[in-house]
């Protein structure tokens, strides 16, 4: 579908590496989504990572190709458009290694090590000879594909609009800056432009059907986004089940995502925040910290039958919340590794622990 870009609302300091944005789309009809639902984007590959691509090929701009999934059209609308150029998928490396006897990665794992954080350019760069394949290598490229996001808001409000919560992916590696495809886009994206869109369902992210159950909800960075959306559906049901977020970033003064919101729902009783801006302090502090520190008023929700949401990076977020969890439990009862380990994956079972990490 179609969506129409309404607004757009830079949450972070203005020089900030990796600003954050909150956008506002709007359709012709009310859209059927329910809060933790994502929102999947179509985006386009930067200008200048196109023609960097093309150079490197020694291509034209009016050269054809015909791709399997679009037909034939020129070069250039097929590395805007169509090809993904930001990633480095391991099945290319796969394909270099089978049909033209490529070496350099022994085994499937080796591939997958190698494509991390690369892209397009990179292994044209570290591969000179690619080059000469021309029109031929760009056969071997993958579809660009639509990015996820999470709904940062809830259909009551605005039953025609969706609101998205995001990070303009923008970093330094290997002499070069790098962009996320579609983060980019739509942070350049002129007000009135239409994008295109799916709602995708994600069913194991759900509010509890009861709104007298006490919900604890645990984000860092853009990984609030859910949470937004939750908070505006249980306000609107008037559900009276206690609201409790942790919510982590770097630095309080520049990166206090959605700050007038939650600041406000603290103030007028209807959420408790704990917030952990890790380089405001010579110790780091994060959001699995703070979980610890308020272990005792997180145990007593969790005994009222609280359910949990977690959302953010698998990796530092994700694992360091489940070991608090499961630190708190061996306090609190006892456990041993074995049991703590049970109770996690019965409480992810039971959707009292849902997850939504990437």
């Amino acid at each position: 579908m179609r969506l129409t870009l309404l607004s757009r609302r830079i949450l972070t300091a203005q020089d900030s590496d990796s600003p954050a944005y909150l956008i506002t789309l709007g359709a012709d009809q009310a859209l059927q989504y329910a809060p933790g639902d994502w929102i999947t984007v179509q985006g386009h590959n930067a200008e200048t990572l196109v023609q960097q691509v093309m150079q490197l090929l020694n291509l034209t701009p009016t050269q054809t190709i015909t791709l399997r999934r679009s037909g034939e059209l020129s070069v250039v609308e097929a590395l805007r458009h169509q090809l993904e150029l930001t990633l480095l998928d391991p099945a290319i490396l796969n394909k270099l290694s089978r049909q033209y006897g490529y070496q350099a990665w022994p085994d499937r794992g080796a591939m997958q090590q190698y494509a991390q954080g690369r892209d397009i350019v990179d292994l044209l760069q570290a591969f000179p000879d690619l080059t000469q394949l021309g029109l031929e290598f760009l056969q071997l490229l993958s579809p660009l594909a639509p990015r996820y996001y999470s709904i940062a808001s809830a259909p009551q409000l605005q039953p025609n609009e969706v609101q998205l919560l995001y990070k303009h992916i923008h970093y330094q590696r290997e002499n070069r800056w790098r962009d996320g495809v579609t983060s980019a886009w739509m942070s350049h994206l002129p007000i009135g432009e239409t994008l295109e869109a799916e709602i995708k369902p994600n069913t194991h992210f759900k509010l509890p059907q009861d709104g007298n159950t006490p919900i604890v909800m645990l984000a860092a960075g853009t990984g609030l986004a859910p949470f937004i959306g939750f908070m505006q559906a249980r306000l609107a049901q008037q559900a009276q089940g206690a609201n409790v977020l942790f919510f982590g970033e770097t630095h309080q003064t520049t990166r206090f995502l959605c700050a007038e919101d939650l600041l406000a729902w603290q103030q007028q009783g209807k959420m408790q925040l704990f917030t952990a801006f890790s380089r405001d302090q010579t110790d780091k502090i994060y959001v699995q910290d703070r979980l610890w520190q308020e272990r005792q008023a997180w145990f007593d929700l969790w005994q009222q039958g609280a359910q949990v949401y977690v959302c953010g990076d698998k990796t530092g977020l994700a694992q360091g919340v489940e070991k608090t969890i499961k630190r708190i439990w061996q306090q609190a009862f006892s456990w041993d590794d074995d049991q703590v380990n049970q109770a996690w994956s019965e409480a992810k079972k039971q959707g009292r622990i849902q997850l939504d990490i990437y």
